[in-house]
């Protein structure tokens, strides 16, 4: 089964009390490969939890890893437009 690399981009939130745990984990056909957050002192809390994901506190360089093929923004929504802009500018979208 194809498996679609993720990236989390606000990951100590929301993303991480039910996105990735509920979502993204037991998905089948997903794997966390990234997570980015501001915060790193909490961004590594995070990563532990989740194991070998690697961790990023800049948009543009979780976005720079190739192996992201999709990412999904649990930032505040202020935030959003720049993110999907800069998400669809490196092409880390997938079509559902």
């Amino acid at each position: 089964m194809l498996k679609v690399k993720w990236g989390v981009i606000g990951a100590c939130g929301i993303a991480d009390r039910r996105t990735i745990p509920e979502g993204i984990i037991p998905a089948k056909n997903a794997e966390l490969v990234a997570i980015m957050d501001v915060d790193e002192g909490r961004l590594k809390n995070v990563a532990k939890k989740y194991g070998n994901v690697r961790c990023y506190t800049r948009e543009e360089d979780l976005l720079e890893n190739r192996e992201i093929e999709a990412v999904y923004i649990a930032t505040p929504t202020y935030l959003h437009h720049k993110q999907v802009l800069l998400a669809a500018k490196t092409k880390k979208t997938y079509p559902l």
